[in-house]
This record gives C-alpha cells, sequence and structure tokens, in this order.
C-alpha cells in the first residue's frame, strides 16, 4: 500500500482537501486504514469496563490496544436518529424526519457528504457490512461497492427457524416469536455470523489493493431478540447474573416522561403484557443479553484476526462502538428510549497505530457524533461544513486534552421532547411540549450522590440557579 500522506495530528499540519465531488481527482488517500464495528443496543457491559460477568476477550484484547472512553453518548437512544446522525454528521433535529422505513437523512439531506462518502472521495476504497444505518437502510452514494445485507436470519432453532420477529411499539394479541433461544448452532447461522464472514473476506482482499480501505462493519446484536448460538450461552452460569441494581423508577421523576412500558420487550411471547417481570424470567433474559455480548466479541475477534492475518492491524485506525445502550430492568424498564445514562451511554474503543494515549481509559465527555470529524482529522481531511459534532482528536495524544464539557441526548415521548445535557456531575433532561413550546417536567441527577439516577433533585431547595445554569447550556445545543 502507498504511502501518500501523514495524518496532520504526527507531522502537525493539516492537509488541505475539498468536499465536492468534483475534485476527487486531485485528492490523494491518507495511509490509514479505518476499520469501523458498531454493535446494536449494546451498554458498555464489557470486562474492559468492569463488568464481572461479562466474557469478552476479544474487545478487551482491542481495549488494550486502544483509548478507552469511559463517557461517551448517543444523541438519541434509538436505532434510526442515532446512526443517521453519527452516519452523516448531523444532530437528530437535523436530520428530518422518517417517513418510512427506507428513508435516511438523504430525504432532507440529498447532497452533504456522509462519512464513508467523504473518504470514498479522497480515493479510499470503502464498503459496508451489516447494519450500519437502520433496517435496510443504504447510502449507495458512500460506497465503492454495494452493501453488503446478510441474509435475515434472525432465528436459527428447528422450532423457530421460519419466524421473522417484527419490532415495534406494540403488543399484538398473537405473540408468536420468542425473545431469546439457544441453538446448537454455528456462528453463520444467525446474520451476524454472515456479516462477520463478508468482512473477513472484503479484509483479506484489500492487502492486494493499493489504496486504503474505510470499512463499516454493523452487527445486529445484542438487539432483540436475544438470539446466540449455545456455545456462548454456556459461558455464564446463570445464577451469577445479578438482576437490576435499581429496578424502580426514579422518585419524583414525572412518569408521563422519564419511563415507558417497554413494549419492544413485550411484544415477544411469553412476557408478560404489564407489570415486573418475573426475577427468574429477567435473569434468563439477562442471561441471553450476556449470551449475545460474546457472540458479538467473538464475531469481532474474528474480523480483527484476519485484519491482523493480512498484515494490514498496524496500518489500522479502528473504532468500535454502539448505537445506543439499554436497560435491563433497570428503572423498571426494558430496552432503550429514555434519555437515562443506561439508555445514552455507549461503549466506545478507538485505536490509532500511533496514538500516545493508547491503553489507557479516559473520562472526557464525547458524542458518537464526534466520530465524524474525528476520523476526518487523523486522517488529514478537512471537514465538511455542515458537521454538527466535535473531533476528540487531540485526546487520542493527549488524555488530559479537553474534550466537550457537556454531552447532549434526546428522547420525544407524550407529546413532549426531553433534551438532555450530561456534564461531568450532572444530567439535567428539560421536556419541552411539542405544541405549545412550553417546559412541562423536568429532571436533575446528581451523579456524584446519585450515579443510579434514582431520584431527580429537580425540585429540591437550592438548585433553582443550578438548574438555570443546565437550562441555558442545554439551549446552546437545541
Amino acid at each position: 500500500m502507498k504511502n501518500f500522506c501523514i495524518p496532520f495530528l504526527v507531522l502537525g499540519f493539516v492537509i488541505g482537501c475539498a468536499d465536492s465531488e468534483s475534485d476527487i481527482s486531485t485528492e490523494k488517500p491518507g495511509e490509514m486504514n479505518v476499520l469501523f464495528i458498531i454493535a446494536d443496543d449494546l451498554r458498555p457491559d464489557l470486562g474492559v469496563y468492569g463488568d464481572k460477568i461479562a466474557v469478552t476477550p476479544h474487545l478487551d484484547r482491542l481495549a488494550s490496544q486502544s483509548v478507552v472512553f469511559n463517557r461517551a453518548y448517543c444523541q438519541k437512544a434509538v436505532c434510526w436518529p442515532s446512526r443517521n446522525s453519527f452516519f452523516s454528521g448531523l444532530m437528530p433535529a437535523s436530520l428530518g424526519k422518517k417517513t418510512n422505513a427506507k428513508n435516511t437523512f438523504r430525504a432532507e439531506h440529498p447532497d452533504i457528504v456522509a462519512l464513508p462518502q467523504l473518504f470514498k472521495n479522497r480515493g479510499w476504497y470503502t464498503r459496508g457490512f451489516g447494519k450500519i444505518l437502520h433496517n435496510g437502510q443504504d447510502d449507495p452514494l458512500s460506497w465503492s461497492e454495494p452493501w453488503f445485507e446478510p441474509e435475515p436470519l434472525h432465528y436459527a432453532a428447528p422450532k423457530n427457524v421460519d419466524k421473522h420477529p417484527i419490532i415495534n411499539r406494540s403488543v399484538p394479541e398473537n405473540r408468536v416469536n420468542p425473545l431469546f433461544e439457544a441453538a446448537e448452532v454455528g456462528d453463520e447461522a444467525y446474520e451476524d455470523g454472515l456479516t462477520a464472514k463478508a468482512a473477513r473476506e472484503a479484509i483479506r482482499a484489500a492487502s492486494d489493493r493499493e489504496e486504503p480501505f474505510f470499512m463499516m462493519v454493523g452487527f445486529h446484536k445484542p438487539h432483540t431478540p436475544f438470539n446466540a448460538p449455545k456455545k456462548y450461552w454456556d459461558l455464564y452460569d446463570r445464577e451469577s447474573i445479578p438482576l437490576a441494581e435499581y429496578p424502580d423508577p426514579p422518585r419524583t421523576a414525572d412518569p408521563r416522561y422519564a419511563v415507558h412500558d417497554s413494549r419492544y420487550v413485550r411484544s415477544f411471547k411469553d412476557i408478560p403484557r404489564s407489570g415486573q417481570i418475573p426475577d427468574d424470567l429477567a435473569r434468563e433474559i439477562k442471561h441471553a443479553y450476556y449470551a449475545c455480548i460474546s457472540y458479538v466479541d467473538a464475531l469481532v475477534g474474528g474480523v480483527l484476526e484476519e485484519l491482523e492475518a493480512s498484515g494490514l492491524r498496524d496500518n489500522t485506525i479502528i473504532v468500535f462502538t454502539s448505537d445506543h445502550g439499554y436497560q435491563l430492568g433497570d428503572h423498571s424498564l426494558w430496552s432503550k428510549h429514555t434519555n437515562f445514562e443506561l439508555s445514552t451511554r455507549v461503549p466506545l474503543l478507538v485505536s490509532v497505530p500511533n496514538a500516545s494515549s493508547k491503553g489507557e481509559s479516559i473520562n472526557s465527555l464525547v458524542e458518537l457524533l464526534d466520530l465524524f470529524p474525528t476520523l476526518a482529522e487523523l486522517s488529514g481531511l478537512s471537514q465538511p461544513d455542515h458537521l454538527e459534532g466535535r473531533s476528540f482528536a487531540a485526546s487520542l495524544f493527549d488524555s488530559e486534552a479537553e474534550t466537550r464539557l457537556e454531552a447532549y441526548s434526546e428522547y420525544t415521548r407524550n407529546g413532549a421532547i426531553g433534551r438532555s445535557i450530561r456534564t461531568d456531575r450532572f444530567r439535567y433532561i428539560e421536556w419541552q411540549s411539542l405544541k405549545t413550546k412550553q417546559v412541562v417536567s423536568r429532571e436533575l441527577y446528581d451523579h456524584e450522590n446519585d450515579p443510579g439516577e434514582n431520584v431527580s433533585v429537580a425540585g429540591k431547595t437550592g438548585n433553582t440557579a443550578l438548574i438555570e445554569e443546565l437550562s441555558h447550556k442545554l439551549k446552546t445545543r437545541m
């Protein structure tokens, strides 16, 4: 592979790159490959993040070669806006409305340059595998070859093999799809295994290419249904898996906005339609979720082993993250769809071969929206004008470098939009009526004294000035 240019962070200068299609032929690619791997619904339940139960040796090994971001946040805890946001570089509010299942940010922004498209325009060979945008969504402008969408193999057990779950917010009368299964099958019996196989083959072929590559690999797991080969279930002792530490809704938070009824999970058969999920079933669900995490870990490990075998590892920037977090009985909730820490916080590992902060865990606040400008900066590419994120590239070389003072997230429920900022100490959520534009509810959580976000102290005497300050900060991001 030719060594065309060195990223500016190494030599201290920026390589100017234009952003229009007409300038493609005049730009030469940088020297680094980029491998961007994303899971679905994965909260930071990994060994490197201190989880005592998770069996994640491959991701833990990647973490030892990466900068581990302890406080990385999505901008909306649901797949469509989160993925379209970091892919396009736009805030959720800037994306436009989703009008149908195939609708992406392109519906209202047809001409902007997306993340992989920027690299493609500058001479990188770009490929996409699996779930990158939302289900079935593609962005042909971004790929050098057509996006790989695996066969939709959701179930593999003989009694379930023909089932195809429809995940939505309704709870149908006739629920036929199981929430989880442990089938005696190999990795490629499910669609994520096919995605990993295709990605490995593409990496193997890329070693013969002259130009560098930019590849995005998206895994569906641990999204529902929580299905994984039985060998990953066998890694765990179910009785040792703890239940949610904080199973009750936050006190003093308005339940109309703060919580939901977990319909995504309740749409599967044998799950109670309402009320608490019994402890035995809750533990079984968590067991299934952990099995899916270990399944993804193994698939990621296979992709990384192929990268090393191809001789490309030392020349590749690697990102591993998730589109949002998840609640597993926490605050009475199953699924995402909130502004709480467990829904908005994601794992984020960034491995840059020459990064001086490699192997460190840092507490800098970052957003998924920041990945686009960061990867552009690391690769010596100027950033498109529409980007709404902020590069954290400097923190990969200096763990004390300042990134963000607040991280933004939002969610809409019951006729109000809840906008949230996470600061070093606090999470503040302001719910505004979509009709009247008036604030109808506030939540404030003090992570120094209440890391589980169990009691909103928005109404506590003495917090008025703090709320005014945080509300002002929040408005600067709207």
